[in-house]
């Protein structure tokens, strides 16, 4: 198996003790780069602290929505300064109207807030999409697209959404296999866990590679290739 990139992971989720297991493991199966998304403040220093321990680990910082509801005032302010200050991406950032206790409004202001942050500084942002597409294209349509480069991660849209957000400009990154993963086009194509697990990437690529007519070895070349172009702006 070539050097693996796993597009989004979650290490800083592990105990202090798991994290160099987890990264020894990953090491081990191939993956030479993984980007690590943040949630929300409490999590933006770990995530960035991380990274500058482990050359491999590739830090985003944002405001998931999930957390949205909790975010203390003046959060974009301070999450401004950190990205000013590292080289990091914007993310994990998004709309999830699934969830009915969070306000759509607070959603969707709050993600505004951090694309235009994304355009501001050049930043390559990472999207949490659930049931909220026709939101999402409304607001890119408004705001434009950061020129960086957007990813919607662990995508479990139709083939139709996954043409439509390519035609868009984003890239579309998988945490599973399955049938919209031929309506993606090679340059847009990415691999991820969306875990505290990176070294389960080349699984992954064994499990998407028969939907492609491919090898596991190509398709994790491929989408090494494809995460070094994205995340250009931020790799160390």
């Amino acid at each position: 198996m070539p050097a693996c990139f796993d597009a989004h992971c979650h290490l800083q989720d592990l105990p202090p003790g798991g994290v160099e297991a987890a990264l020894d493991r990953a090491r081990a199966s191939g993956v030479t780069r993984m980007a690590c998304c943040a949630t929300g403040e409490a999590d933006w220093a770990t995530v960035l602290a991380l990274a500058a321990a482990h050359p491999e680990v590739v830090p985003l910082l944002g405001l998931h929505p999930w957390n949205v509801a909790d975010a203390r005032p003046g959060w974009e302010e301070r999450l401004e300064a950190l990205l000013a200050g590292h080289r990091a991406g914007v993310g994990e950032c998004g709309l999830d109207f699934a969830r009915r206790t969070l306000p759509r409004e607070v959603q969707v202001h709050a993600l505004r807030l951090q694309l235009r942050l994304a355009v501001r500084l050049g930043r390559p942002l990472a999207l949490h999409c659930v049931r909220a597409w026709g939101a999402l294209k409304a607001l890119f349509a408004e705001e434009g697209v950061p020129p960086a480069g957007v990813l919607v991660h662990a995508f479990g849209g139709s083939a139709e959404t996954a043409r439509e957000l390519q035609d868009l400009g984003l890239w579309l990154s998988f945490a599973a296999p399955g049938p919209a993963l031929t309506a993606v086009r090679e340059d847009r194509l990415l691999l991820e866990t969306d875990g505290a697990e990176p070294a389960g990437l080349p699984a992954l690529a064994a499990a998407a590679a028969p939907f492609l007519n491919r090898t596991a070895v190509d398709l994790a070349g491929l989408t090494r290739r494809n995460g070094e172009r994205f995340f250009k702006e931020i790799l160390p």
